[in-house]
């Protein structure tokens, strides 16, 4: 194993050294940044070690948002540091890999401003299911047969749209199915009171 990444790719360098400057201007240590990150301790550590290649396309996303930082010119970096001149690689990241906070799935209680964006640190309340539940927990099996499924719910603020989401595709979260939010790279412009979960073979998305 070398211990030379850095030294024998500028872009691998120039990638740490971002995620570096946004850690020292909000002043964050590693563990303060994988909590708001909802990334473990090693993970990050792994990122900034000049003994490991590049992080993965999901990792430096989910640094790029915990630090403010424009995710897709990141995503370039990583791209480039990992040697990815073909296709782009799969969106999302596992679906047991996203704090649901994080998918703006609203808390508990009211939201900890220090935990950092779109993180509450609170636990979710109990789940009610309702007929729109079954609904979509078919569609979850059909998707899971290999039959995909776009569905939009349509709603008020704070009706429980993205928290249906969220539960409907847990089911798939042990066979490894991946989700994507549309925040990743950018949030959608204007905001609609709606919600539309894309549950395909590759990566089932709420949005």
């Amino acid at each position: 194993m070398r211990d030379e990444y850095d030294g024998e790719n500028p872009a691998l360098a120039d990638l740490r050294k971002r995620l570096r400057a946004g850690m020292a201007r909000m002043r964050l240590n590693q563990t303060d940044l994988a909590k708001r990150a909802g990334l473990g301790r090693t993970t990050v550590s792994e990122t900034f070690s000049a003994a490991k290649p590049a992080p993965s396309p999901e990792t430096v996303g989910a640094l790029a948002r915990a630090l403010r930082l424009p995710v897709e010119e990141l995503l370039e970096l990583q791209r480039s540091a990992a040697g990815d001149t073909g296709a782009r690689s799969v969106p999302g990241r596992p679906i047991d890999a996203w704090d649901p906070h994080h998918l703006e799935v609203h808390p508990a209680g009211p939201s900890d401003a220090a935990s950092g964006p779109g993180r509450s640190g609170a636990t979710l309340p109990g789940y009610v299911r309702r007929e729109h539940d079954r609904v979509l927990a078919g569609l979850v099996e059909d998707a899971a047969a290999g039959r995909s499924r776009a569905v939009v719910l349509v709603g008020g603020s704070s009706t429980g749209k993205t928290r249906a989401c969220w539960e409907a595709v847990q089911p798939l979260a042990a066979q490894g199915w991946r989700l994507w939010h549309p925040f990743d790279p950018t949030r959608p412009a204007p905001r609609t009171p709606w919600r539309t979960c894309l549950v395909s073979r590759r990566a089932p998305w709420c949005g």
